[in-house]
């Protein structure tokens, strides 16, 4: 029922929208999923982050893994306005989510209306280090999801240089700082106007999902366009760490996570 996947670019936008991509309809029963989203903000000197958690149960669902990625790149729309969605019941998960990292705790609560996420109260979100672990503590839900606790990483920060356009027939290469181990994933999107595409500026991207060993390169047939882009190309990238695990203490659940940091990264409120 559950498939392993690459991770999931939602409608072009180099954010992760979700960590399970093609969630269908129990019909029934389900099986509960939970999806942990953890993002890494700037805030002065340091960092916060927003965590967000839905509850799902599904008949299906392809979960995403920063451990599978191809090394190659394709060519895509990009719409910055553009937002993911799902049409799997949404089930609930407790009263509170608690959420530890970097030696703070704070609850996570439902949504009163809306898509029942359990989010922070404060949009400024909780100090931590990108890097160090996080708990999740569910309280759970007899007639949702159980309860569980579970540790994941989170994305290290990283640095990433500027790529160059290659004479014609020649790769780019993309370099990066690497992560500390085989477990992540690094996102790059060159982003360009295609005067195929929709309106006059930034509307095409070349996506790349690479192993994060600090070095890729771009197929050099698709560099055509991007060297002839009416506007000078834009860089974004994301490092993504996920965790899926999973309980089978009296129903089976599943709860993937998934953590990002993004260069630009975003600021904090």
């Amino acid at each position: 029922m559950h498939r392993r996947s690459s991770p999931f670019l939602v409608l072009g936008l180099i954010a992760v929208a979700a960590s399970c991509s093609n969630l269908t309809a129990s019909g029934g029963n389900g099986t509960p999923i939970a999806i942990v989203l953890m993002n890494a903000r700037t805030k002065g000197a340091g960092y916060t982050t927003y965590p967000r958690v839905n509850f799902y149960t599904v008949g299906s669902a392809t979960f995403s893994f920063s451990t599978v990625n191809s090394d190659t790149c394709v060519v895509g729309p990009y719409d910055s306005t553009a937002t993911g969605a799902t049409t799997a019941t949404q089930i609930g998960g407790g009263a509170f989510v608690l959420a530890s990292v970097s030696g703070l705790t704070d609850s996570l609560y439902k949504a009163a209306t809306g898509d029942r996420t359990y989010h922070l109260n404060s949009l400024v979100g909780m100090p931590f280090n990108p890097g160090d672990s996080v708990t999740f503590s569910i309280a759970g839900d007899a007639a949702g999801f159980p309860p569980l606790q579970i540790i994941a990483p989170t994305a290290e920060p990283f640095t990433i240089v500027r790529p160059t356009i290659p004479p014609v027939g020649n790769p780019m290469v993309v370099q990066w700082t690497p992560a500390i181990d085989n477990n992540a994933a690094m996102y790059v999107s060159l982003l360009y106007n295609s005067p195929a595409g929709t309106g006059a500026g930034l509307n095409t991207q070349i996506f790349c999902d690479f192993h994060d060993s600090g070095q890729g390169t771009v197929q050099s047939y698709l560099l055509s366009a991007l060297a002839s882009s009416s506007v000078p190309f834009v860089v974004r990238a994301q490092r993504v760490r996920t965790s899926l695990q999973i309980t089978q203490s009296g129903v089976t659940a599943y709860i993937n996570t998934i953590s990002t940091f993004e260069v630009p990264t975003p600021v904090s409120p």
